[in-house]
């Protein structure tokens, strides 16, 4: 697949609300409009991120954890995203890429499916058996938390499509004080039909929010967001080609932030781009 990328990031001094974020218009934006994209408030509010860790060779994966899945995705709407990450595993078939395979080994998937939310799989003891009811009620406990607690950081994202390319803006803003900030800019696609092991429709199964592509990096948790402290804000842009096999109407991208501690990446907050047509 040919890839166009680019990606800048505008530090600005000024208070949240007062900030200049005149930016250049991406490379290949096919002539889009660059004061649509344009954002200029980043909205202050917790949102979760849940994850199916899945295999196309995966019986469980598409029975109780189809179903688990399908429950997930509807019940956290509103209040997060839900995804579905294929990374190289003894299930792996479709879907693979290196950005899965970085999530699934450090939120620490043993087993397929693996759920999770907000930087971790769920914490019950497995060995004698998957307790669905409990895992979901342990990642909906998750969400609650994220959603009452103080909002740290957050993003606001804006995005095109113009014949295939893909052009994005966004802003970032710190309320407290982040050691190591990190953007991750993740495009789901729904309903990508194709073969899953175990489950009734054999190659027409439809695969929800399947993770095709971590934008910024491509690794899995993105890149540092450079000059990002309290009271400042952070302005960005990034191009990129989609794939051809890609359904354009059933694209969707999450903003994830992170700070990193040392080697690892503690979940920050989430939020839903905006399409603008």
């Amino acid at each position: 697949m040919k890839k166009i990328f680019v990606l800048s990031l505008i530090a600005s001094a000024f208070l949240f609300g007062c900030s200049d974020d005149t930016t250049t218009t991406p490379t290949g934006s096919g002539g889009g409009s660059e004061d649509n994209l344009a954002v200029t408030a980043v909205i202050k509010e917790n949102n979760s991120f849940a994850v199916k860790f899945s295999g196309t060779n995966c019986p469980p994966c598409g029975t109780w954890g189809w179903t688990m899945a399908a429950s997930l995705k509807s019940g956290i709407e509103g209040s997060g995203e839900f995804m579905t990450a294929y990374g190289q595993n003894f299930v792996a078939g479709l879907y693979v890429i290196e950005a899965a395979t970085t999530l699934q080994d450090a939120w620490g998937a043993t087993g397929y499916p693996h759920f999770g939310a907000n930087g971790s799989v769920t914490s019950l003891d497995r060995s004698a058996g998957v307790n669905t009811t409990g895992e979901e009620d342990e990642i909906y406990e998750r969400v609650n938390t994220h959603a009452a607690a103080d909002v740290v950081a957050n993003t606001t994202v804006k995005y095109e499509i113009v014949d295939g390319t893909m052009n994005l803006k966004y802003m970032t803003e710190a309320y407290s004080d982040l050691s190591s900030p990190y953007l991750a800019l993740y495009v789901l696609e729904d309903k990508v039909e194709g073969y899953q092991s175990g489950h009734s429709e054999g190659n027409g199964a439809l695969h929800k929010n399947v993770l095709r592509k971590e934008i910024t990096n491509d690794a899995g948790y993105g890149s540092p967001i450079e000059g990002l402290a309290v009271g400042t804000n952070v302005s960005g842009e990034a191009s990129f080609e989609l794939d051809s096999d890609w359904d354009e109407s059933h694209i969707k991208v999450i903003a994830v932030m992170y700070n990193k501690v040392g080697t690892n990446y503690s979940f920050v907050n989430l939020s839903t781009a905006t399409l603008v047509e």
